[in-house]
């Protein structure tokens, strides 16, 4: 039977190995999202039809690919607030079909604010162990 303070060692160790894990993929999924609103900021600009639409189809890969990445870093980290970020990012896809620019830069902007409050969590609990 494993010692008290064995059992701490270890939950310790899962804690960090999961702080990791969330702070790598929360800084990679806020920089995405990020990318996002600048590529939002520019399809505004555009006034000719043919580039809007353009512009618009190459948002929406850019969102799924992120829905993707996102839902990865769900199952590796067993945060299902990534989750949520997946579904505002479905919303924003849906609203940039329908050039609905302000609301995609509404829930751009609130998957923005979840990734940073998980990986504030991340960056405090390896700031508690010194690691960063």
């Amino acid at each position: 039977m494993p010692e008290p303070h064995r059992k701490k060692e270890m939950k310790t160790l899962e804690d960090v190995k999961k702080a990791v894990t969330v702070f790598n993929y929360a800084e990679k999924i806020k920089t995405s999202l990020i990318m996002a609103s600048s590529l939002l900021e520019l399809l505004g600009g555009i006034k000719d039809e043919a580039e809007i639409a353009g512009a618009e189809k190459l948002l929406v890969a850019y969102l799924n690919a992120l829905i993707v990445e996102v839902n990865i870093a769900a199952n590796a980290s067993q945060i299902e607030g990534f989750r949520d970020i997946a579904s505002k990012l479905q919303k924003a896809a849906e609203q940039v079909r329908l050039h609905n620019y302000t609301i995609v830069q509404r829930f751009i902007s609130e998957a923005i604010s979840m990734a940073v409050t998980h990986g504030n969590w991340a960056a405090q609990t390896l700031k508690d162990k010194n690691l960063i």
